[in-house]
């Protein structure tokens, strides 16, 4: 059986579409709904702006993973699944992260992917979130998110073994359980 795209799912392929031919700030919502058959209402209806969707995508995805994966996931497979899904969307997040103004993808990912993380440990190991977890999760998730940021924009994108190895390397004291 072939599963049916969302949507939103359309939406988004769409703008990937787009963005094998053009830079990301020059791609329009009236382009993306021209290019995927939708009127803008729609696109509205279900995202704020591009950025809001770009966000979206990348969360959807992980959201799955996690879904489909809760049982025996474990904090370094979540590092590996996020480093995954970056080099498997790498074209098209290069395109994206060459965007710095208002609503750039780091910055709106900071919160949203600190949230994830703090889940996993919260879910998969039972541990209660303190502040200090919580300042030291979000400190670590900054620091993936600089990094993966300025290797989108070398000319040789790292493999995700390569950043994973650099991941576990980086992570602080308090969190190295997680990777046990």
């Amino acid at each position: 059986m072939i599963a049916r795209k969302s949507t939103k799912e359309l939406i988004v392929s769409s703008l990937y579409d787009l963005l094998r031919e053009r830079p990301y700030e020059k791609i329009t919502v009236s382009a993306i709904v021209r290019n995927c058959g939708i009127s803008q209402r729609t696109f509205y209806h279900h995202f704020k702006d591009k950025h809001d969707m770009v966000e979206w995508s990348y969360l959807h995805i992980l959201d799955d993973y996690y879904e489909q994966n809760r049982e025996g996931l474990t904090f370094r497979k979540w590092l590996q699944f996020m480093a995954e899904t970056v080099w498997e969307h790498r074209l098209a997040l290069q395109k994206i992260a060459q965007y710095s103004g208002q609503n750039s993808l780091p910055t709106s990912l900071q919160q949203p992917l600190t949230e994830r993380c703090l889940n996993v440990i919260s879910d998969v190991y039972g541990d209660s979130i303190t502040e200090e977890l919580r300042s030291v999760v979000s400190f670590y998730t900054g620091g993936l998110i600089s990094y993966v940021e300025r290797a989108l924009n070398e000319a040789a994108i790292p493999t995700p073994e390569e950043s994973i190895r650099l991941f576990e390397v980086c992570i602080p004291a308090c969190m190295m359980k997680y990777l046990l």
